[in-house]
């Protein structure tokens, strides 16, 4: 039982996870594997537009594999006529719909721009090449004020009708409805913008929203989005809110509509756990090579001056639900924390940004119809649990001591663990315990995930 990522090491050929952003995941039964498609990103690889692709066999150990869009349908996305060309892609949502795989990914004049377009891709093939049927959202020559045509995903009602989940803060998240047979909007006006089904409340420091998706699970009879708000460098987040219809209204803990009252529960955002072993590249080891597949790494792929520092601005995810184990999992993107790999952004609000990140496979659980996440990234674990107050009653349990930390609603920064003991806001009968891999010590481990009475997360581990 060990993670599929290792930190510290920018390789992504032998670290797989390495540079992946605004991930996505999907099952492939035709030929056994997990694919997972992202935003065009390099920090220490070459550069190349058009989509990277991932996969594994077993949600863990993944291997990169090549770029999933045809050269004619880079050249079509890029083109913004009379404006410069589209630099990257971002936010590939795929699915296989009948005979075909549809990809949906976003095209935008430029970073931080509300001008944008998501295009629907098409092939035989999970690994492509992804051919563009067309254009299922535009919203080049609107104001800002109105939605951004970016971070597409796709969500299916209890009907099997389809919708396109999209948007950033600029107007919020929207949802519109898809044709069946074309993947493409059912309204044939590509500016139909659809519903708004989440926007920031009034006076709310904190950005977003953005990076949204939408599943519905039956076991609970609820459709349930995820978002992101704060800024991707630092102080990302992951929010939730729950509806009985897809297209809302969308609900959080406190029965407020994310349409402009609440910012939704979250779930997660930057934490640091005490880490006296993590598992990274600081000092290699024989068992930390083998398991990125490839021979010991040379120094330049490390940095000598890391120090663990926790991670930051967990976001951008999707919820997965794996039909071969009926298991869910939540992935996302994550930044290291460590201070070497910090700048400090010039502007008019100076802010910090950790550049390297990775994608995070977590376990998700659901708790009186509300998600939580595994405080540790999925290493193969068995996913048997049973709830705090039923395991402090078996022979380790009532023995053990807990480092814990908290989510709070409205502070965005980081969460630091403690070593006291837990508050007495949390219902253990409504906290899960698990086995997992403790990634901070390099070692199995317990963890429990769960919510105080007034809706505040809490992951904890034994010391």
């Amino acid at each position: 039982m060990k993670p599929g990522l290792l930190l510290n090491f920018h390789d992504r050929a032998q670290n797989p996870l390495f540079e992946s952003h605004d991930p996505s995941m999907m099952w492939d039964d035709r030929s056994g594997y997990y694919y997972s498609y992202c935003t065009d990103s390099a920090i220490t690889s070459p550069y190349r537009q058009g989509i990277p692709i991932r996969r594994s066999k077993d949600l863990v150990s993944f291997e990169f594999v090549g770029y999933a869009l045809s050269d004619k349908a880079v050249a079509q996305g890029r083109d913004n006529g009379d404006y410069p060309p589209t630099f990257g892609f971002w936010a590939p949502f795929v699915e296989r719909c009948r005979e075909e795989y549809r990809m949906y990914y976003s095209a935008t004049r430029a970073f931080g721009s509300s001008e944008s377009r998501i295009w629907l891709a098409v092939s035989k093939n999970p690994e492509g090449p992804f051919e563009n049927r067309g254009v299922v959202i535009d919203t080049w020559n609107t104001p800002d004020t109105q939605p951004n045509a970016i971070d597409p995903h796709v969500t299916d009602d209890e009907q099997g009708c389809k919708y396109l989940v999209y948007g950033s803060f600029f107007g919020g998240i929207f949802i519109k409805e898809l044709e069946p047979a074309t993947g493409l909007a059912l309204d044939p006006d590509v500016k139909y913008q659809g519903k708004c089904i989440a926007k920031k409340p009034h006076g709310s420091y904190i950005d977003g929203p953005e990076g949204a998706a939408v599943i519905r699970v039956p076991q609970t009879g609820y459709y349930y989005l995820f978002l992101s708000y704060g800024w991707l460098g630092d102080d990302y987040d992951i929010r939730v809110g729950r509806s009985r219809n897809v297209t809302g209204p969308y609900l959080d803990w406190e029965g407020r509509d994310l349409t402009g009252q609440g910012l939704g529960l979250k779930l997660a955002g930057s934490y640091c756990f005490t880490a006296k072993n993590p598992w990274a590249a600081e000092a290699p080891r024989e068992d930390q090579v083998k398991i990125i597949g490839r021979e010991r790494h040379s120094a330049p792929l490390s940095n000598s001056a890391w120090k663990f520092g926790g991670f930051r601005g967990p976001g951008h995810g999707v919820p997965f639900h794996d039909p071969v184990t009926d298991s869910f999992f939540f992935v996302h993107h994550v930044r290291d924390g460590a201070a070497c790999f910090c700048r400090r952004d010039r502007g008019p609000l100076p802010r910090d940004s950790y550049r390297m990140h990775y994608m995070m496979v977590r376990r998700m659980y659901f708790i009186d119809g509300w998600p939580v996440f595994s405080p540790e990234p999925f290493a193969g674990e068995e996913p048997g649990i049973m709830t705090l107050a039923e395991w402090e009653q078996t022979a380790q349990g009532k023995t053990a001591s807990w480092e814990w930390l908290q989510f709070p609603l409205e502070d965005n920064r980081i969460a630091h663990s403690q070593n006291t003991p837990l508050p007495e806001m949390l219902n253990k009968n409504k906290a899960l315990v698990f086995s997992c891999f403790d990634f901070e010590n390099s070692r199995t481990n317990v963890a429990f995930s769960g919510f105080t009475e007034n809706g505040a997360a809490i992951w904890g581990k034994i010391i």
